[in-house]
């Protein structure tokens, strides 16, 4: 798993702001950076220069790039399909294929004898296109896929078909990646972000990426331009073996329960129900303390972290999370509620998923 930035080379974007966001990006963690040859706004002309330089310190920091490319950005620099020397000239690692190649001259393409890597837009590609592309012996050791990006709102993916498409490409046995959104730098023109998913719109960046790492995807891409350090630094620190949830703790929790809830990492039971998230560990871990006090027994909402007290005999000490609504019951304290942005997080906890909290 990889992170990426993604910079602009159009007049909103100065060329040497771009290339100290690189730097920052690099040293917080970042070791792809996406960029577009296919914008209306370049005039090709008068940013080429500008755009190699780019090129070459990006390839100094030893960071992965892919350009997004259209049959007019292979007509402007004299390129075609069978021949991408240039592109490997350049120190471009993957192409980004906008509209307008067809499936034989992908194919081609991605036999090409630089290992430049071959990207497709994951929301719109179809499993009869791949499978046309492999009857045309595309290599796909050199192919691989991205989500699109929406700046408009609404215009995102839903997270149904997002999961549908990405499964369907794994199923090959290739990558895809996606993009998430800055809520602090967000690009013009329209400056409402730039995700793939809908619902990440108005999100934090870290949860937009750990949601789409807990669901599959293999790198992620910050679409905007600029994220701050500290948004970067939130997504190159996530963890993708272990779902980490945020927990607003209730008032009179004791020491005990701080000590079930955050010094360990939970597992969720192979035979968990569809009611509730059982962590499989957190009994062990309670016969270590003191035991648990009947406190707050309260009616049960959906997201809600519960511990089981003494009354509940052996089941002392068990962390459940509330997958639905339950009535309460004496034997069970509520001990804290996962914010609203991050149920979708603890929606992709399954049977056996490591999962484990920080304080809200």
């Amino acid at each position: 798993m990889d992170f990426g930035i993604s910079v602009y080379t159009f007049e909103d974007f100065p060329h040497q702001k771009n290339k100290e966001y690189i730097k920052t990006a690099k040293d917080n963690g970042i070791s792809m950076v996406f960029t577009s040859m296919h914008m209306p706004e370049v005039d090709y002309d008068k940013k080429m220069n500008e755009i190699e330089d780019l090129i070459n310190h990006i390839k100094l920091l030893n960071m992965k790039l892919t350009i997004d490319i259209s049959p007019v950005t292979m007509n402007i620099l004299n390129l075609s399909p069978n021949n991408l020397k240039q592109f490997h000239n350049l120190g471009i690692d993957c192409l980004r294929l906008d509209y307008g190649f067809t499936t034989d001259e992908i194919a081609e393409m991605t036999n090409n004898e630089f290992d430049i890597k071959i990207e497709l837009n994951a929301s719109t590609i179809t499993k009869e296109q791949i499978d046309e592309l492999i009857s045309q012996k595309a290599d796909l050791n050199k192919l691989r896929t991205c989500h699109n990006f929406y700046p408009k709102p609404y215009t995102g993916l839903s997270y149904e078909f997002f999961k549908e498409k990405t499964t369907m490409i794994k199923n090959y046995g290739l990558k895809v990646s996606a993009f998430i959104p800055s809520l602090k730098g967000r690009r013009g023109p329209i400056y409402e972000g730039l995700p793939t998913l809908e619902i990440h719109r108005n999100i934090k960046p870290d949860i937009a990426a750990r949601h789409l790492i807990y669901s599959g995807i293999d790198d992620v891409y910050f679409g905007d331009a600029y994220a701050t350090v500290d948004e970067i630094k939130n997504v190159t620190s996530i963890d993708k073996d272990v779902i980490e949830l945020k927990i607003n703790l209730v008032e009179d929790i004791t020491d005990n329960e701080k000590d079930i809830i955050f010094n360990h990492v939970h597992t969720n039971r192979p035979d968990s129900p569809e009611y509730i998230i059982r962590s499989e560990e957190s009994r062990g871990y309670a016969n270590i303390g003191k035991e648990i006090k009947a406190h707050n027994c309260v009616e049960r909402k959906k997201y809600c972290v519960t511990i089981d007290n003494e009354n509940f005999k052996r089941y002392s000490g068990e962390l459940n999370i509330c997958m639905v609504d339950l009535p309460k019951d004496e034997r069970v304290n509520v001990v804290g509620y996962i914010p609203e942005e991050e149920h979708i997080l603890a929606d992709l906890i399954k049977p056996g998923t490591k999962f484990r909290f920080r304080k809200g």
